[in-house]
């Protein structure tokens, strides 16, 4: 009888498993592989160079600038998506006409097409002919007027940032609201009483009870500027002068570009201990500050 449950779970489990090990763990397994090789991703000769790809991509000088890349999306994209994302989530929870198509509305830009929105923000920011320089010169403000946003080394990576905040500020807005609505009317009602204002009903009942849906927006905005690739890809392919490089774009290059598929695999497996590794860092600080409120 044991025996006959046994094969009927392997039975039912079988197919999945077998999907799972040819489309998920196979490409990893061979990717850990070849990233120990000199694989070119078309001969079927691959030679084992042991962790020399490890090496050469930690004396690449474009190493540095995806690290610093990588910093400078994360705290941009943390700092005002998030802000903007839980002052809408405080606003857009009261009970009003229209909120929810007034949510609609600001998430609607995360459901776009990151390909149609780069191309689209390119043509915003081009000098001269785009909608920004033309808003800019309109209302005066002709110094911004004249930048070139995506053109400037120094502007062109905080360019990006800017529409990554514009778009994804909906997703983590909808994160927020959820944790808002989880937290009771009765504990508002209990700081009224206890003649608390606005400020301090947000900074020290709001706030607080916040910080799980906080840990969740965090963890996943550094993943996505860690992995970052399509907005830059669209907007910049990693120029002005290397100066919005990325991992995603470094791998896209050596993998697909120079051929050099087993150095671009070591760099992915350098990204994914990179992420692993900070996410483990965040989940375990941020929840430290979740148990102290």
């Amino acid at each position: 009888m044991k025996f006959m449950n046994f094969r009927n779970y392997i039975m039912f489990i079988l197919p999945a498993l077998l999907i799972y090990l040819l489309f998920f763990a196979g490409p990893i397994f061979s990717g850990l592989y070849y990233g120990f090789t000199d694989w070119n991703g078309f001969s079927f000769k691959a030679d084992w160079v042991g962790l020399e790809n490890f090496r050469e991509a930690f004396r690449d000088p474009l190493l540095l600038t995806a690290l610093k890349n990588m910093l400078i999306l994360s705290v941009v994209v943390i700092v005002l998506q998030h802000s903007f994302s839980i002052l809408l989530a405080v606003l857009l929870d009261q009970k009003l006409k229209g909120i929810v198509w007034m949510r609609a509305v600001i998430f609607f830009p995360v459901i776009l097409n990151t390909v149609v929105i780069g191309y689209v923000w390119s043509y915003m920011y081009a000098p001269m002919v785009g909608f920004l320089p033309k808003f800019f010169d309109a209302i005066g403000l002709h110094g911004l007027a004249a930048l070139d946003w995506l053109g400037d080394p120094k502007l062109a990576i905080y360019a990006i940032a800017l529409v990554m905040v514009w778009q994804y500020t909906g997703y983590s807005m909808m994160i927020y609201l959820a944790g808002l609505q989880s937290v009771s009317g009765e504990i508002y009602e209990a700081a009224s009483i206890d003649g608390a204002g606005p400020w301090n009903k947000f900074w020290r009942v709001t706030l607080p009870l916040l910080i799980p849906s906080v840990i969740v927006n965090t963890v996943l905005s550094v993943i996505g500027c860690m992995k970052m690739f399509e907005h830059v890809f669209i907007m910049t392919q990693g120029g002005p002068a290397n100066s919005t490089q990325t991992f995603g774009i470094m791998i896209y290059q050596y993998a697909f570009k120079t051929s050099q598929m087993g150095y671009g695999t070591a760099m992915a497996m350098i990204l994914s201990v990179m992420i692993l590794a900070v996410t483990y860092v965040q989940i375990k600080l941020l929840s430290r500050l979740e148990v102290a409120n």
